[in-house]
């Protein structure tokens, strides 16, 4: 239902959008929901990261989408 492990950097593309699918199925199946976006304040308002929550255990999940050479993350909340 959650995610098991954390994903300290998405280093290549093809990582990201298999990561992004197994996200957009899980939101597809109600495993997990999307909860808040968390501006930074560091580029623009847009840049920032999203949380979800898992809707069987409660855990909060922080995602950071790659961008160039930011590579992103998914870490516990």
């Amino acid at each position: 239902m959650c995610f098991s492990t954390e994903i300290k950097s998405f280093p290549t593309e093809e990582g990201w959008l298999k990561f992004d699918l197994e996200l957009t199925i899980k939101l597809g199946k109600n495993y997990i929901k999307y909860s808040e976006f968390k501006p930074d304040g560091i580029r623009d308002k847009d840049d920032g990261s999203y949380i979800y929550e898992c809707n069987y255990c409660g855990q909060k999940w922080r995602l950071k989408e790659p961008d160039y050479s930011l590579r992103g993350y998914f870490l516990k909340a």
